[in-house]
C-alpha cells in the first residue's frame, strides 16, 4: 500500500498550526471532512457537539469495528519555536492529538481505496478528550445507537517509548479520575478566644491526615491507586477564625471498587470528623472518567505484531496512573487501547507529552497508519 507520507506531514503540521480546545474544534472538524469529503467517505457531523463519524463499508455485511482518533488541543502557550508552531495564542497541540487524526485520516484513505474486507469500519473523531468526557458526550449523543458498533480500538502516541514498540496489554491499563472537596462549615471568632469559635482550619488539618490514611488502613494494598490532597484555603487575617475552611483533592483507582470504597470513606471521615469539632460539613464527590480497562486484545496484538514484529511488542510494563475517556465506550463494547512508541533518539531528552516543547513525531504516521489498517484485516478480513 502506497501512502502519501509527504501529503500527510504537511496535513498534521496544518492541524497543528490551528488548535482548538475541547467543544471548539469546529476548524479541525471542517478540515476532517473536507479530507473524508476527497475520499468520498461518509460521514455525519456534531454528534457529540463537534465530533465526526464516518463509516466505510465492504462485502457482503460482517461486524462493525471502531477506530478512533481525538482532536482537541490544550491551553497551553507553544515553545517549541517551530515553523508550524501554532498560531493561536495560549493553545497548542501538547499532546499529538494532530498526529492522531492524521493517522486516522489516512489509514480511512487506504481502507477504503486498498483494503479489502467484510463489515463495517467506523472513524470517530471525538472532540474533548482533555476534560471535557468527549467520549461519554458522543455516547450520549447515540453514537451507539446511530452506529452500531461491536468492537472499538483507541491509540495514543508515547514519547518515552522508543519509536517501533508498542505497549498493549489485557486489563486495567489507565486509571479512573475522581474529585472531592469538602467544605467545613465551623464558627467564626476573634484569635485571642478560639473557645467562642469552631475553627474550621483546625477541622480541616484533621480531615486531610485522616484522608491520607485512606490508603494505607482501608485499602487492600495490591491494589494501586493515588488519594492526592491539592489545595486548602481559608482564612484571610491573622486575628480572625474564619468560618469556612475548604480542602480539596483527586483519586485514581484502576477498579469501581476502589473507588466507591475511597468515596465511602471521604464521606464518612468529611462528615464524622466536622461533627467531632462541632462543625458541619458539606461533601463532594465527583466520577469524571472511569478506568480504562482493555478486555479485546488478540486483533489488536495480531495487528500490532504485523508492523513492528514480536520483538516490538511490549507487554510487560505499569499501568498509567493517567485517565483517558476512550474509557467510557469500554463500558459499552469490547475494546483496546495501546501507545505507540515515538522517541527517536533513545539518547535525546524525553519532551513529555502536555509539555509546553512537545511536538507530535512525524515518523510514527506510518506505523498508525500500518497498525490501523492491519486491526481492520485482523478483525474484518477473509479468513483462511
Amino acid at each position: 500500500m502506497k501512502l502519501d507520507l509527504d501529503y500527510y506531514v504537511k496535513l498534521r503540521r496544518e492541524l497543528h498550526r490551528r488548535p482548538e480546545l475541547c467543544y471548539e474544534e469546529r476548524g479541525t472538524a471542517d478540515r476532517i471532512a473536507q479530507e473524508l469529503d476527497r475520499y468520498q467517505i461518509p460521514y455525519e457531523r456534531g454528534i457529540g457537539g463537534t465530533g465526526i463519524v464516518a463509516w466505510i463499508e465492504k462485502g457482503k455485511g460482517g461486524p462493525s469495528i471502531a477506530l478512533r482518533a481525538d482532536m482537541d488541543a490544550l491551553p497551553i502557550e507553544e515553545e517549541t519555536g517551530l515553523p508550524y508552531a501554532s498560531e493561536i495564542p495560549g493553545k497548542m497541540h501538547a499532546c499529538g492529538h494532530d498526529g492522531h487524526v492524521t493517522m486516522l485520516l489516512a489509514a480511512a484513505k487506504q481502507l477504503k481505496d486498498e483494503v479489502d474486507f467484510e463489515g463495517r469500519v467506523t472513524l470517530i473523531f471525538q472532540p474533548a478528550e482533555e476534560g471535557g468526557a468527549g467520549a461519554k458526550a458522543m455516547i450520549e449523543d447515540g453514537l451507539f445507537e446511530r452506529f452500531p458498533i461491536d468492537r472499538i480500538y483507541g491509540l495514543h502516541n508515547r514519547p518515552s517509548l522508543p519509536l517501533g514498540k508498542i505497549q498493549i496489554k489485557e486489563g486495567p491499563v489507565m486509571t479512573s479520575v475522581d474529585t472531592w472537596s469538602v467544605e467545613i462549615l465551623g464558627r467564626s471568632g476573634h484569635s485571642s478566644q478560639p473557645h467562642h469559635a469552631i475553627n474550621p482550619i483546625v477541622v480541616a488539618s484533621h480531615i486531610v491526615l485522616a484522608i491520607k490514611e485512606i490508603s494505607s488502613l482501608d485499602i487492600d494494598p495490591s491494589q494501586a491507586h493515588v488519594v492526592t490532597v491539592a489545595t486548602i484555603e481559608s482564612g484571610v487575617a491573622f486575628n480572625v477564625i474564619p468560618d469556612r475552611c475548604r480542602v480539596a483533592g483527586s483519586v485514581r483507582a484502576f477498579s469501581p471498587e476502589v473507588q466507591d470504597r475511597i468515596e465511602e470513606r471521604i464521606r464518612e471521615i468529611g462528615n464524622g470528623v466536622a461533627a467531632a469539632f462541632g462543625a458541619e460539613a458539606e461533601v463532594e464527590y465527583t466520577r469524571h472518567y472511569p478506568p480504562t480497562v482493555n478486555t479485546h486484545t488478540g486483533p489488536a496484538l495480531a495487528a500490532a505484531e504485523a508492523c513492528v514484529g514480536a520483538e516490538g511488542i511490549v507487554h510487560d510494563f505499569p499501568s498509567s496512573m493517567g485517565s483517558e475517556d476512550f474509557s467510557f465506550y469500554l463500558q459499552h463494547v469490547p475494546g483496546c487501547y495501546i501507545w505507540l512508541g515515538s522517541k527517536a533518539d533513545p539518547e535525546a531528552e524525553t519532551i513529555p507529552l502536555h509539555s509546553s516543547r512537545y511536538d507530535f513525531n512525524d515518523d510514527l504516521i506510518e506505523l498508525g497508519v500500518c497498525y490501523w489498517t492491519r486491526l481492520v484485516e485482523e478483525e474484518l478480513g477473509a479468513k483462511g
